[in-house]
């Protein structure tokens, strides 16, 4: 079978295969796209269009349409990315727009998206056309009472807003919702009892984002905590050591809740910001700190009665965080976040883990995605990269056609139910 037929083959399997999206920004009460700009002007769009040359000026322009029209002669900088690779597999397979993007052809899309449109049912949309059982929600400490169909979306709770980004506002919202008065680290932590105890029902994972250069630490001065909650109170700045112990603090005071629960601690790594300068609206830069990940191995051995999955944008940390993982049997690695949601990345990404981890051991996919199409769209990219990598791995002789198939259900579909303890009707 030639090398072409082999990827067809397997390529045709993957399509129908399922998928968990485990980490998603849709709004399950807004399940759709308000306009063109949430769909032409993702972020990870807009970003390369402005390092390209697009005046930053047109980000801010109010109406949405003319956002997108102004844009559009800078799209012919960016059409060899695989960002824009996965919008035309959405604008020609979703909207059925498959003439040039340009300013003479912008009419013609806005009207073939408003059809498209017209009776859009997303969770319909998500369920059929990019065969997701199952899409995790970002949730914050604030949304409690995000209403959501509990059989189709899960809850992931952020909780850089009750640690390492916590404002006075913040911790007034905290107060309120909690009903208790935060003087002292004690006070916090109840506070945080009672935050997940509200919550718990709707969470699938507790999730962070960390700037490389911050730890957590298995030690942490209480009085210094005591001190940040007062300056936070006071209006003033915490200093820097505080910050790594009111970070501490609140990570290990959620791990200790989570032992007895099936929720998963869910860890973003490698992404530095906001970084001064860098292109908008993303602000950000990969970095690579190994300390970062060797600082996090005993809280991997501490509570190892807790699945962790770890998400890296940087192409270097993926072989280290490969070997912690094949190193502590709950540490799980996913997909290809931000950075690093490229195919040459996520082909060699696939490659290095299919060879080094048991094959339960990690995720191929999530979309990091704003509106539905954009699931659609990541989805698109991630199954034909995952297709080229298995077909080459056969072509090889590394892998037989059927463990090809057996390996593509359980990295897009199988591990994210058994990773995040998922009940799938």
């Amino acid at each position: 079978m030639s090398q072409e037929n082999v990827f067809r083959k397997i390529y045709n399997e993957l399509i129908d295969i399922p998928v968990v999206d485990i980490h998603t920004h849709l709004n399950p009460l807004q399940l759709k796209s308000n306009n063109l700009s949430e769909i032409v002007l993702y972020h990870y769009i807009t970003t390369e269009l402005v390092t390209s040359g697009m005046p930053q000026e047109i980000l801010n322009i109010k109406d949405p349409n003319e956002r997108v029209k102004r844009s559009l002669p800078f799209l012919k900088n960016i059409k060899n990315t695989s960002t824009f690779w996965a919008l035309k597999r959405i604008l020609s397979n979703l909207f059925n727009f498959e003439e040039e993007l340009n300013e003479n052809s912008f009419n013609i899309l806005k009207e073939k998206f408003q059809n498209f449109e017209k009776n859009f049912n997303g969770i319909n949309f998500l369920k059929e056309r990019v065969k997701v059982r199952k899409a995790f929600l970002t949730l914050q400490f604030t949304d409690m009472n995000t209403i959501f169909d509990s059989s189709f979306f899960t809850g992931s709770l952020r909780i850089e807003k009750l640690s390492k980004d916590i404002s006075l506002d913040d911790l007034r919202k905290l107060e309120e919702i909690s009903s208790v008065e935060i003087k002292s680290v004690r006070d916090l932590g109840e506070a945080i009892n009672t935050i997940f105890e509200k919550f718990e029902k709707k969470l699938s994972s507790v999730a962070i984002s960390l700037n490389p250069s911050e730890l957590i630490l298995d030690d942490y001065k209480e009085n210094h905590i005591d001190e940040a909650i007062n300056e936070i109170k006071t209006g003033k700045q915490i200093k820097p050591e505080e910050k790594v112990y009111l970070l501490s603090f609140v990570v290990n005071e959620f791990l200790k809740l989570m032992k007895d629960s099936k929720v998963t601690f869910q860890l973003m790594l490698s992404v530095e910001r906001p970084v001064v300068g860098a292109s908008p609206p993303d602000y950000a830069i990969v970095v690579n700190e190994p300390k970062q990940l060797l600082s996090l191995c005993p809280l991997f051995y501490k509570y190892r009665d807790i699945s962790f999955d770890v998400i890296s944008a940087s192409r270097m940390q993926s072989h280290e965080l490969n070997v912690v993982a094949k190193n502590y049997p709950n540490v799980f690695v996913s997909g290809f976040w931000w950075y690093s949601y490229y195919p040459s990345i996520m082909n060699e990404k696939i490659a290095e883990r299919l060879q080094m981890l048991p094959m339960n051991k990690w995720c191929a996919f999530f979309s990091d995605a704003y509106v539905p199409e954009w699931c659609f769209g990541k989805s698109q990219l991630v199954k034909y990269q995952l297709s080229l990598t298995l077909s080459n791995l056969v072509e090889q002789n590394y892998l037989d056609m059927e463990l090809a198939i057996e390996v593509a259900k359980k990295l897009l579909y199988e591990n994210a139910v058994n990773i995040y303890h998922l009940d799938i009707t």
